[in-house]
Protein backbone atom coordinates (compact mmCIF):
# COMPACT_ATOMS: atom_id res chain seq x y z
CA UNK A 1 0.00 0.00 0.00
CA UNK A 2 3.35 2.60 1.12
CA UNK A 3 4.59 1.61 -2.74
CA UNK A 4 1.29 2.55 -4.38
CA UNK A 5 0.32 6.01 -2.21
CA UNK A 6 4.08 7.06 -2.90
CA UNK A 7 3.36 6.05 -6.97
CA UNK A 8 0.32 8.26 -6.46
CA UNK A 9 1.77 11.03 -4.78
CA UNK A 10 5.37 10.66 -5.68
CA UNK A 11 4.70 12.78 -9.40
CA UNK A 12 2.00 15.22 -8.07
CA UNK A 13 5.09 16.52 -5.57
CA UNK A 14 7.76 15.92 -8.11
CA UNK A 15 6.19 18.18 -10.85
CA UNK A 16 5.00 20.73 -8.24
CA UNK A 17 8.87 20.75 -7.14
CA UNK A 18 10.14 21.46 -10.58
CA UNK A 19 7.30 24.87 -11.20
CA UNK A 20 8.53 25.69 -7.57
CA UNK A 21 12.25 25.63 -8.67
CA UNK A 22 11.61 27.49 -11.70
CA UNK A 23 9.88 30.21 -9.27
CA UNK A 24 12.09 30.67 -7.48
CA UNK A 25 15.29 30.41 -10.05
CA UNK A 26 16.33 33.26 -12.33
CA UNK A 27 14.75 31.65 -15.27
CA UNK A 28 12.23 33.94 -16.89
CA UNK A 29 9.26 31.44 -15.98
CA UNK A 30 6.29 32.96 -17.88
CA UNK A 31 3.57 31.66 -15.50
CA UNK A 32 0.97 34.15 -17.01
CA UNK A 33 1.62 33.10 -20.44
CA UNK A 34 1.13 29.01 -19.48
CA UNK A 35 -1.58 30.20 -17.34
CA UNK A 36 -3.70 31.75 -20.78
CA UNK A 37 -2.40 28.50 -22.23
CA UNK A 38 -3.52 26.48 -20.07
CA UNK A 39 -7.20 28.16 -19.86
CA UNK A 40 -7.45 29.37 -23.05
CA UNK A 41 -6.75 26.36 -24.87
CA UNK A 42 -5.00 23.15 -22.85
CA UNK A 43 -8.68 23.11 -20.20
CA UNK A 44 -11.84 23.51 -23.01
CA UNK A 45 -9.48 20.41 -25.17
CA UNK A 46 -8.99 18.35 -22.44
CA UNK A 47 -13.19 18.90 -22.00
CA UNK A 48 -13.62 18.32 -24.99
CA UNK A 49 -10.84 15.40 -26.02
CA UNK A 50 -11.83 13.70 -22.45
CA UNK A 51 -15.96 14.13 -22.63
CA UNK A 52 -16.20 12.32 -26.16
CA UNK A 53 -13.26 9.81 -26.92
CA UNK A 54 -14.10 8.41 -23.18
CA UNK A 55 -17.71 7.23 -22.83
CA UNK A 56 -19.38 8.08 -20.41
CA UNK A 57 -23.20 8.45 -19.79
CA UNK A 58 -25.07 11.21 -19.41
CA UNK A 59 -26.93 10.47 -16.12
CA UNK A 60 -23.31 9.77 -14.49
CA UNK A 61 -21.71 13.28 -15.55
CA UNK A 62 -24.91 15.04 -14.26
CA UNK A 63 -24.69 12.78 -11.07
CA UNK A 64 -20.99 14.52 -11.04
CA UNK A 65 -22.31 17.80 -11.42
CA UNK A 66 -24.64 17.61 -9.00
CA UNK A 67 -22.19 16.50 -6.50
CA UNK A 68 -19.78 19.54 -7.17
CA UNK A 69 -22.53 21.98 -7.27
CA UNK A 70 -23.85 20.30 -3.83
CA UNK A 71 -20.10 20.07 -2.72
CA UNK A 72 -19.78 24.44 -3.29
CA UNK A 73 -22.86 24.79 -1.64
CA UNK A 74 -22.98 22.88 1.64
CA UNK A 75 -18.87 24.40 1.74
CA UNK A 76 -20.37 27.95 1.39
CA UNK A 77 -22.95 27.22 4.25
CA UNK A 78 -20.10 25.95 6.36
CA UNK A 79 -17.73 28.44 5.60
CA UNK A 80 -20.29 31.46 6.02
CA UNK A 81 -21.11 30.00 9.39
CA UNK A 82 -17.78 29.96 10.94
CA UNK A 83 -16.70 33.37 9.52
CA UNK A 84 -19.80 34.88 10.86
CA UNK A 85 -19.36 33.21 14.63
CA UNK A 86 -15.81 34.61 14.13
CA UNK A 87 -16.63 37.77 13.47
CA UNK A 88 -13.76 37.00 10.02
CA UNK A 89 -14.58 39.16 7.10
CA UNK A 90 -16.70 37.53 4.51
CA UNK A 91 -15.70 38.37 1.56
CA UNK A 92 -11.65 37.77 1.97
CA UNK A 93 -12.44 34.31 3.39
CA UNK A 94 -15.74 33.26 1.97
CA UNK A 95 -14.20 31.82 -1.39
CA UNK A 96 -11.42 30.50 0.55
CA UNK A 97 -12.89 28.26 2.40
CA UNK A 98 -15.73 26.83 -0.49
CA UNK A 99 -13.46 27.06 -3.88
CA UNK A 100 -11.29 24.00 -3.60
CA UNK A 101 -8.02 23.57 -6.06
CA UNK A 102 -9.28 20.37 -8.05
CA UNK A 103 -7.90 21.72 -11.43
CA UNK A 104 -4.08 22.25 -10.36
CA UNK A 105 -3.88 19.00 -7.89
CA UNK A 106 -7.55 17.67 -8.10
CA UNK A 107 -7.51 15.98 -11.92
CA UNK A 108 -3.96 14.77 -11.23
CA UNK A 109 -4.51 13.33 -8.18
CA UNK A 110 -7.64 11.78 -9.72
CA UNK A 111 -5.92 9.88 -12.86
CA UNK A 112 -2.90 8.78 -11.03
CA UNK A 113 -5.27 7.24 -7.87
CA UNK A 114 -7.83 5.71 -10.23
CA UNK A 115 -6.69 5.55 -13.35
CA UNK A 116 -7.00 7.23 -17.20
CA UNK A 117 -10.52 6.08 -17.34
CA UNK A 118 -11.57 8.62 -14.30
CA UNK A 119 -9.99 11.35 -15.94
CA UNK A 120 -13.67 12.28 -17.65
CA UNK A 121 -15.34 11.97 -14.78
CA UNK A 122 -12.83 14.32 -12.72
CA UNK A 123 -13.22 17.00 -15.68
CA UNK A 124 -17.10 16.74 -15.22
CA UNK A 125 -16.09 17.82 -11.93
CA UNK A 126 -14.07 20.35 -12.69
CA UNK A 127 -16.24 22.46 -15.07
CA UNK A 128 -18.81 23.11 -12.88
CA UNK A 129 -16.14 24.04 -9.98
CA UNK A 130 -14.47 26.37 -12.51
CA UNK A 131 -17.67 27.86 -13.72
CA UNK A 132 -18.29 28.80 -9.67
CA UNK A 133 -15.25 30.41 -9.40
CA UNK A 134 -15.11 32.49 -12.25
CA UNK A 135 -18.11 33.50 -11.36
CA UNK A 136 -19.77 33.31 -7.61
CA UNK A 137 -16.44 33.78 -6.48
CA UNK A 138 -15.55 36.60 -8.63
CA UNK A 139 -18.79 38.36 -7.64
CA UNK A 140 -17.99 38.21 -3.82
CA UNK A 141 -14.85 39.49 -4.35
CA UNK A 142 -16.25 42.20 -7.11
CA UNK A 143 -18.88 42.83 -5.29
CA UNK A 144 -21.20 42.65 -8.27
CA UNK A 145 -21.89 39.62 -10.58
CA UNK A 146 -22.31 39.84 -14.83
CA UNK A 147 -24.00 37.10 -16.88
CA UNK A 148 -21.35 37.94 -19.54
CA UNK A 149 -18.78 36.80 -17.61
CA UNK A 150 -19.79 32.82 -18.13
CA UNK A 151 -19.60 33.87 -22.44
CA UNK A 152 -16.31 34.92 -21.92
CA UNK A 153 -15.36 31.27 -20.37
CA UNK A 154 -14.06 28.90 -23.28
CA UNK A 155 -15.07 25.95 -21.02
CA UNK A 156 -18.37 26.69 -21.44
CA UNK A 157 -17.98 26.28 -25.66
CA UNK A 158 -15.62 23.06 -25.03
CA UNK A 159 -18.66 21.84 -23.20
CA UNK A 160 -21.98 22.76 -25.81
CA UNK A 161 -19.62 21.39 -28.47
CA UNK A 162 -19.46 18.16 -26.18
CA UNK A 163 -23.35 18.41 -25.67
CA UNK A 164 -24.05 18.83 -29.55
CA UNK A 165 -21.60 15.55 -30.29
CA UNK A 166 -23.53 13.63 -27.59
CA UNK A 167 -27.27 14.81 -28.95
CA UNK A 168 -26.28 14.20 -32.46
CA UNK A 169 -24.41 11.07 -32.40
CA UNK A 170 -22.01 12.66 -35.24
CA UNK A 171 -18.56 11.05 -35.22
CA UNK A 172 -15.81 13.76 -34.10
CA UNK A 173 -13.24 13.97 -37.10
CA UNK A 174 -9.97 12.02 -36.38
CA UNK A 175 -7.69 15.49 -37.07
CA UNK A 176 -10.11 16.73 -34.45
CA UNK A 177 -9.92 14.35 -32.06
CA UNK A 178 -6.24 13.99 -32.79
CA UNK A 179 -5.64 17.72 -31.83
CA UNK A 180 -7.96 17.87 -28.87
CA UNK A 181 -6.12 15.20 -27.33
CA UNK A 182 -2.79 16.07 -27.65
CA UNK A 183 -3.30 19.82 -26.55
CA UNK A 184 -5.82 18.77 -23.62
CA UNK A 185 -2.32 16.28 -22.91
CA UNK A 186 -0.82 19.35 -21.44
CA UNK A 187 -3.10 20.74 -19.18
CA UNK A 188 -2.12 18.20 -15.57
CA UNK A 189 1.53 18.80 -16.19
CA UNK A 190 1.00 22.50 -16.96
CA UNK A 191 -1.38 22.93 -13.88
CA UNK A 192 1.42 21.42 -11.46
CA UNK A 193 3.62 23.44 -12.46
CA UNK A 194 1.90 26.35 -12.10
CA UNK A 195 0.90 25.21 -8.89
CA UNK A 196 4.32 24.86 -8.16
CA UNK A 197 5.35 28.40 -9.65
CA UNK A 198 3.01 30.14 -7.74
CA UNK A 199 3.79 28.91 -3.97
CA UNK A 200 7.24 30.17 -5.45
CA UNK A 201 5.91 34.08 -5.21
CA UNK A 202 2.99 34.02 -3.11
CA UNK A 203 3.93 35.07 0.46
CA UNK A 204 2.93 34.17 4.00
CA UNK A 205 2.14 37.38 5.48
CA UNK A 206 0.76 36.37 9.08
CA UNK A 207 1.04 32.57 9.57
CA UNK A 208 -2.13 32.24 12.53
CA UNK A 209 -4.64 33.48 10.30
CA UNK A 210 -3.27 31.56 7.06
CA UNK A 211 -3.17 28.26 8.96
CA UNK A 212 -6.76 29.10 11.22
CA UNK A 213 -8.13 29.53 7.38
CA UNK A 214 -6.34 26.52 5.65
CA UNK A 215 -7.59 24.06 8.60
CA UNK A 216 -11.30 25.05 8.29
CA UNK A 217 -10.93 24.45 4.37
CA UNK A 218 -9.71 20.88 4.98
CA UNK A 219 -12.06 19.99 7.60
CA UNK A 220 -15.08 21.81 5.72
CA UNK A 221 -13.38 19.37 3.05
CA UNK A 222 -13.52 16.48 4.80
CA UNK A 223 -16.76 17.30 6.06
CA UNK A 224 -18.82 18.24 2.75
CA UNK A 225 -17.31 15.34 1.35
CA UNK A 226 -18.76 12.90 3.77
CA UNK A 227 -22.38 14.83 3.84
CA UNK A 228 -22.93 14.84 -0.10
CA UNK A 229 -21.45 11.05 -0.49
CA UNK A 230 -24.15 10.04 1.71
CA UNK A 231 -26.98 12.26 0.23
CA UNK A 232 -26.19 11.33 -3.14
CA UNK A 233 -25.66 7.67 -1.90
CA UNK A 234 -22.58 7.76 -3.92
CA UNK A 235 -20.57 4.76 -4.24
CA UNK A 236 -17.54 3.11 -6.17
CA UNK A 237 -15.02 4.70 -8.23
CA UNK A 238 -17.40 7.95 -7.92
CA UNK A 239 -17.55 8.23 -4.15
CA UNK A 240 -13.57 8.12 -4.05
CA UNK A 241 -13.88 11.06 -6.75
CA UNK A 242 -15.73 13.16 -4.57
CA UNK A 243 -14.03 12.51 -1.71
CA UNK A 244 -10.54 13.70 -3.40
CA UNK A 245 -12.20 16.49 -4.82
CA UNK A 246 -13.73 18.09 -2.02
CA UNK A 247 -10.84 17.98 0.06
CA UNK A 248 -8.39 19.78 -2.35
CA UNK A 249 -7.02 23.09 -0.84
CA UNK A 250 -7.74 26.57 -1.89
CA UNK A 251 -7.76 27.66 -5.07
CA UNK A 252 -4.81 29.75 -6.12
CA UNK A 253 -7.15 31.84 -8.59
CA UNK A 254 -8.75 33.33 -4.85
CA UNK A 255 -5.67 35.50 -4.77
CA UNK A 256 -5.73 37.10 -7.95
CA UNK A 257 -9.47 38.29 -7.18
CA UNK A 258 -8.51 39.28 -3.88
CA UNK A 259 -5.34 40.98 -5.22
CA UNK A 260 -7.64 42.55 -8.00
CA UNK A 261 -10.39 43.76 -6.14
CA UNK A 262 -7.96 44.31 -2.32
CA UNK A 263 -10.01 41.71 -0.23
CA UNK A 264 -6.94 40.89 1.98
CA UNK A 265 -4.84 39.76 -0.49
CA UNK A 266 -1.93 39.22 1.67
CA UNK A 267 -3.73 36.91 4.07
CA UNK A 268 -5.21 35.22 1.38
CA UNK A 269 -1.81 34.45 -0.21
CA UNK A 270 -1.19 32.70 3.00
CA UNK A 271 -3.62 30.86 3.47
CA UNK A 272 -3.06 29.62 -0.14
CA UNK A 273 0.44 28.55 0.88
CA UNK A 274 -0.60 26.79 3.97
CA UNK A 275 -3.50 25.15 2.68
CA UNK A 276 -1.70 23.86 -0.45
CA UNK A 277 1.30 22.96 1.73
CA UNK A 278 -1.12 21.23 5.08
CA UNK A 279 -2.68 19.61 1.62
CA UNK A 280 0.30 17.92 0.24
CA UNK A 281 1.61 16.85 3.90
CA UNK A 282 -1.95 15.18 4.34
CA UNK A 283 -2.24 13.53 0.32
CA UNK A 284 -1.07 10.28 1.65
CA UNK A 285 -3.89 10.04 3.63
CA UNK A 286 -6.23 11.83 1.74
CA UNK A 287 -5.35 9.05 -1.19
CA UNK A 288 -5.78 6.31 0.87
CA UNK A 289 -9.54 7.84 2.23
CA UNK A 290 -10.12 7.90 -1.66
CA UNK A 291 -8.93 4.48 -2.32
CA UNK A 292 -11.22 3.22 0.80
CA UNK A 293 -14.25 5.18 0.04
CA UNK A 294 -14.50 3.53 -3.06
CA UNK A 295 -13.30 -0.23 -2.77
CA UNK A 296 -16.21 0.15 0.19
CA UNK A 297 -18.85 1.48 -1.70
CA UNK A 298 -17.35 -1.58 -4.26
CA UNK A 299 -17.30 -4.12 -1.38
CA UNK A 300 -20.89 -3.26 0.28
CA UNK A 301 -23.54 -2.76 -2.05
CA UNK A 302 -24.44 -2.10 -5.61
CA UNK A 303 -27.45 -0.46 -5.09
CA UNK A 304 -27.01 0.61 -9.16
CA UNK A 305 -24.80 -0.43 -11.80
CA UNK A 306 -21.14 1.21 -11.63
CA UNK A 307 -20.39 4.06 -14.48
CA UNK A 308 -18.64 2.26 -17.19
CA UNK A 309 -16.39 4.51 -18.82
CA UNK A 310 -14.92 3.24 -22.02
CA UNK A 311 -11.72 4.45 -24.06
CA UNK A 312 -12.77 4.91 -27.68
CA UNK A 313 -9.74 6.61 -28.71
CA UNK A 314 -8.25 4.37 -31.65
CA UNK A 315 -4.91 2.34 -30.20
CA UNK A 316 -1.48 3.77 -30.97
CA UNK A 317 0.70 1.67 -33.45
CA UNK A 318 3.94 0.57 -31.99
Amino acid sequence: MLIELFDIVGPIMAITAIGYLLGRSSVEFQTRTLSNAVLLVATPCLIFSSLTALHVTFDTLREMASAALLCIGVAGALGLLALTLTQSPVRSYLPTLMMPNSGNMGIPLVVLTFGDSALALAVAYFFVVAIVQNTLGLAIYSGSFSAKSLLKQPLIYSVLAVLFVTWTGLPVPAVVSSTTEILGGMMVPSMLLLLGASLATLQVADLRPALIVAVGRLSIGLITATIVISLLGLSGTVAGIVFLMATMPTAVLMFVFADRYQRNAKQVAGTVVVSTVMTLVCLPLLVWGGLKIAANGDEIAHLRPMPQVVDTRPATKG
